[in-house]
């Protein structure tokens, strides 16, 4: 089955994105290198590191411990960032899920996505992810958990490389060529799983496969015994707005079932979602 079959194209060309900058963004007399500092700041933590001490931000970031203290002094007044006198360690503030709230309720794609993921979660019991372009990465920006007990455990937010996830191939697929060759060229090719693809090269020709049949299905490609099903949402002017995503683990499907079972639910999901967004 072929979700371009599904989903008939505008007859409107896509806008041109824009791959590389033609001068770097620092460069600009607009760009604020302070704020910079400040993200880059904030971007120390992580799941492996939620607590850091002043120091430890001093070596992750390259600050000296003079604007680090600063950064850090603002951050906390500001409720960015929590303190722990008691470690004198610091880690993100709660407060922050403010700005991924805000995000959630202004972004179009997200809401109008919504009763369709519910949709295809409930005729398959299994999980549901929505995904968008990050860079080369992809973003999950929005989940509904397998009914199952064994799931992966990833949260909004999370993040993976582009073409090791099935949404991210199938946006990469119906990027503009120059956007797709520069993610494919620039992507850090890593065996993730044995059997993740690490050839760029073998990459390029899964993309064009992928653009041919307009769905993914894949296994093992970042999580150990996953089996993806992934298909790209555009809009009215064909231009891709992020990737729907079933998943399930291969000890409770195997890949002939998912092509019966899931890609034809991933197809629909997908195209109702794309028509909502003024896809024709």
């Amino acid at each position: 089955m072929s979700a371009r079959r599904v989903l008939k194209r505008t007859t409107r060309a896509a806008p041109k994105a824009k791959v590389q900058r033609a001068v770097d963004a620092r460069d600009h007399s607009l760009f604020v290198n302070s704020i910079e500092k400040a993200i880059t700041v904030l971007n120390s933590f992580s799941r492996e590191r939620p607590l850091l001490t002043h120091a430890a931000i001093t070596k992750l970031t390259g600050l000296d411990k003079s604007a680090a203290q600063r950064f850090l002094y603002t951050l906390h007044q500001l409720g960015l960032l929590r303190k722990h006198e008691d470690t004198k360690q610091y880690s993100l503030s709660p407060r922050l899920l403010e700005f991924a709230y805000a995000y959630t309720y202004s972004d179009g794609l997200i809401e109008r996505a919504q009763p369709f993921l519910v949709e295809a979660h409930e005729k398959t019991g299994e999980t549901v992810n929505l995904n968008v372009l990050e860079g080369t990465d992809v973003l999950l920006v929005s989940r509904i958990p397998s009914q199952q007990l064994v799931t992966m455990n990833i949260q909004v937010g999370f993040r993976m490389p582009a073409l090791y996830s099935a949404a991210g191939r199938a946006i990469v697929a119906r990027l503009p060529a120059k956007q797709r060759d520069h993610v494919i060229g620039t992507t850090k090719y890593q065996k993730y799983t044995d059997e993740a693809i690490s050839s760029p090269k073998e990459m390029r020709g899964l993309i064009e496969k992928v653009a041919k049949e307009g769905y993914v299905l894949s296994q093992s490609q970042f999580f150990k015994g996953d089996i993806s099903v992934g298909v790209a949402i555009v809009d009215g002017s064909d231009a891709v707005l992020g990737g729907l995503c079933l998943s399930v683990p291969r000890a409770r499907m195997t890949v002939q079932d998912a092509r019966e079972k899931l890609v034809p639910v991933a197809i629909t999901a997908a195209r109702k979602i794309s028509l909502t967004m003024g896809a024709y």
